[in-house]
């Protein structure tokens, strides 16, 4: 259950009347549509009583009105800042409303225009809750304290539950604005107890919510469908739709064929569009045909075709080289260090997506024209720093029309704090949504031949604890593997036998081979959640040549790579300063010593 929720000091009382008003408001409300539906009730056994004795044909109607049911709105309430004061603030308002609509008696909660379930479960799940109590309050007093019965001859049946529909808002493609499908928004909702039926509103026409919806299996689920009458122009500052009735009303025949349970009219609409419907289908029945699953629903995604991913799962300890793209444009550098890590023996190599904030070329577009032009597997990163939802959903099938199958999915690096007056990041994903988001893609449109991803793990943290459930919530989410930070200690060593121990996963050890006293100097004191002790300080010292750095650094890669075959699962090696040849040196001699078969 959601907690009440206290607010900063000195804004309790503003805040408390602000409630407590939505709460007033919310409870008149539903209190008027009642008084509503009482009136037709009484004007209906008027005219009935008045018609005058029953017929053959009337009689199965004349007893009374058939039951009308109030559904209670519950709408998202609009985002006022990230910080876990707003999110509780929120969620607040979400009970205020969810209490009103209960303690007037409403029986159903239908939550509309969302975009995911985040803020719809744990409120679903308090509202049934409450009702839950009531139900019982109302059983122990043995009498009714407020009717929550439709109004006619069920009076006596028990009711079982509150009934819970979620409604989603979908563009011309299918998606809601977190990404998630008309497919996996059926899936996820057949998985929650506290969900009875799913819906779609508002956002499109209804010949694209059609072309959508014949596609899909529902399942077992009450659907409900609430397309606007078309798409508006802006007039006077104003939308305005055209007036389409008949238009409409043939659209909803076709949606009704399909099998949907609830139809209606969301923007654009109005009491003749739904007079228009009624008048069409009142009183045919639903008739669900059988379909397939539901786009996706227990697909098997085919993984055994990647290069990579088998050789993980056959523990033949894979080697991945990082570069860096190109900051100037030009790719003479990458390409030559590419085709020696490739001779050398690299199972694949890995681009970064503008560390540190800093311009680089597309990781995504770089991998590309290395994979196609040396012939080697390429794993692009991808952050959420600098695309949006749909960015990044079109740099996935980007990347797999170009054959593509690895990526690395991390939030990114923040922008320099000295240029956010002028680079914006993005960030609607950090690496959890976003693994979430090419799983949900995976399912749909790539199980023969899906993209496998990993994530970043930092043994460095100061809280391994939490870091240990971001892995497992990303091994949830389908990343396969892990890439660590660099390691340089015993210290990082022992963590990571330790996160083997509790994380089933792949594990992919990080190496940075240091090539001078200035740049280990760097690392050290300069570079955040990256430990190098003293002991690998000072084996380096500020008049060492350039080849003596190097056969230093090659010396401390080789003995961490010894200590880390029996810990990881496969080796990550980061170049420094475009340095391949130092990396085709260290696996040669990892060969030669056995480390590397």
């Amino acid at each position: 259950v959601p907690p009440k929720h206290t607010s900063r000091e000195g804004d309790d009382t503003s805040r408390s009347l602000a409630l407590a008003t939505l709460y007033k408001n919310v409870a008149t409300s539903y209190y008027i549509a009642k008084q509503a539906v009482e009136a037709f009730r009484r004007d209906s056994r008027a005219a009935l009583e008045k018609s005058g004795p029953a017929t053959s044909e009337t009689a199965p109607f004349t007893d009374i009105p058939p039951p009308i049911f109030i559904a209670a709105d519950i709408g998202p309430i609009p985002v006022r800042g990230a910080t876990d004061l707003a999110n509780a603030e929120r969620m607040e308002e979400y009970c205020t409303i969810a209490d009103a609509h209960l303690d007037a008696g409403a029986d159903i909660l239908w939550f509309e225009t969302f975009a995911d379930f985040d803020e719809i479960l744990p409120i679903a799940a308090y509202a049934k809750q409450k009702y839950q109590h009531q139900q019982h309050q109302q059983q122990n007093q043995h009498q009714p304290h407020q009717s929550r019965q439709p109004h006619h001859h069920q009076h006596n049946q028990q009711k079982k539950d509150l009934f819970i529909m979620a409604s989603f808002c979908l563009n011309k493609f299918g998606y809601t604005r977190s990404g998630l499908s008309a497919a996996e928004i059926i899936r996820l909702a057949a998985q929650e107890e506290a969900i009875d039926g799913i819906g779609f509103n508002c956002g499109i026409g209804s010949r694209h919510m059609y072309r959508i919806l014949k596609e899909l299996d529902f399942m077992d689920l009450p659907v409900s469908v609430v397309p606007n009458s078309g798409y508006p122009e802006l007039m006077n500052d104003r939308n305005a739709y055209q007036d389409n009735i008949a238009y409409f009303c043939e659209n909803m025949k076709e949606i009704a064929a399909l099998g949907v349970n609830f139809l209606g009219g969301c923007c654009g609409t109005s009491p003749a569009y739904i007079k228009g419907i009624s008048g069409e289908l009142m009183g045919t029945p639903t008739v669900r045909i059988a379909k397939c699953k539901a786009l996706g629903e227990g697909t098997h995604l085919q993984k055994e075709r990647n290069f990579f991913y088998r050789k993980l799962q056959e523990k033949q300890k894979p080697v991945i080289v990082e570069l860096d793209p190109p900051h100037d444009g030009k790719s003479e550098k990458i390409m030559q260090s590419a085709l020696i890590l490739a001779e050398a023996g690299a199972d694949l190599l890995t681009f970064s997506d503008s560390p540190m904030g800093k311009m680089r070329a597309d990781s995504l577009l770089t991998a590309a024209k290395i994979q196609s032009e040396v012939e080697i597997p390429v794993m692009p990163h991808m952050t959420g720093r600098d695309r949006n939802r749909l960015g990044i959903g079109s740099a996935v099938f980007g990347a797999h029309l170009n054959g593509i199958r690895n990526l690395l999915l991390v939030t990114g690096d923040p922008v320099p704090p000295g240029e956010r007056s002028t680079v914006t990041p993005v960030f609607d994903f950090h690496s959890i949504p976003m693994m979430e988001y090419v799983q949900r893609m995976n399912r749909e449109y790539f199980s023969e031949d899906p993209i496998v991803y990993g994530g970043a793990v930092n043994q460095g943290k100061a809280n391994l604890e939490k870091e240990i459930e971001r892995m497992e919530q990303k091994r949830v989410a389908g990343a396969e593997y892990f890439l660590t930070q660099p390691i340089f200690g015993e210290e990082d060593i022992e963590k990571i036998s330790y996160i083997k121990e509790r994380v089933e996963t792949k594990i992919l050890c990080g190496i940075m081979p240091l090539v001078s006293y200035r740049n280990a100097a760097f690392i050290k004191n300069e570079v955040f959640g990256i430990k190098v002790p003293d002991a690998i300080l000072s084996r380096y010292h500020p008049d060492m040549s350039r080849k003596e750095g190097e056969n230093v650094g090659i010396e401390i890669a080789l003995d961490l790579a010894e200590k880390l075959k029996d810990v990881g699962d496969g080796y990550y090696f980061m170049v420094p300063f475009n340095r391949a040849k130092m990396i085709a040196k260290i696996m040669e001699q990892m060969k030669e010593r056995g480390i590397l078969a």
